[in-house]
């Protein structure tokens, strides 16, 4: 469970809440998993630390929490050409900045905490991921691409490439990256 619930007294501040979050993801950037603590996420917030145990268990939860808020998908591009459609899907993924950023700063702490790795490729892997293999599926569907091609593994190949270039690299995923994997390696996989 990554966040607590109650079923008596007032209902939660929303605002809270957000505050929390939000802390803990401009934490994460600065520091680290290792280095942040639920005293500086409150203090950062505004709140007490009881605010953030009656809404998580310790600060694994809360991380898990604070990186499950980051993903948000776009929806599935159509613009009638699958190049197009891949590169929308690619800026979609870099337009995410924040979530590789947040991410980077679990590196480490992914390793010993099954839970932040799973919410991490819940947040960032798993929802583009999907957006890809929508893409990737419609062209099978339409001709556009042989119905040979594995659309899973094939939509796998940019968040991967982009994470690890964002992470382990440290280098900025641009439109120039964005273009040379599409061109270079999506297309030709697609073909």
């Amino acid at each position: 469970m990554t966040r607590r619930s109650s079923s008596v007294g007032r209902p939660r501040d929303a605002s809270v809440d957000i505050a929390i979050l939000k802390a803990t993801q401009d934490l994460l950037l600065e520091q680290g998993f290792d280095l942040m603590s639920l005293e500086s996420v409150a203090a950062r917030a505004g709140v007490g630390k009881g605010a953030i145990y009656r809404r998580w268990d310790d600060k694994t939860q809360l991380v898990v929490g604070a990186v499950s808020d980051l993903a948000q998908l776009p929806p599935t591009p159509d613009t009638g050409s699958l190049r197009d459609d891949l590169l929308a899907c690619a800026h979609a993924f870099v337009h995410s900045a924040r979530t590789q950023a947040v991410l980077a700063g679990l590196m480490t702490a992914m390793a010993r905490h099954p839970e932040l790795r799973d919410s991490a490729r819940a947040a960032l892997g798993l929802p583009f991921t999907r957006l890809f293999q929508e893409v990737i599926e419609r062209a099978i569907a339409t001709g556009e691409a042989p119905d040979t091609v594995d659309a899973k593994a094939v939509s796998e190949v940019f968040p991967a490439l982009a994470f690890h270039r964002a992470t382990a690299l440290g280098l900025p995923i641009d439109d120039d990256f964005v273009v040379r994997v599409v061109d270079s390696l999506l297309l030709p996989l697609l073909r």
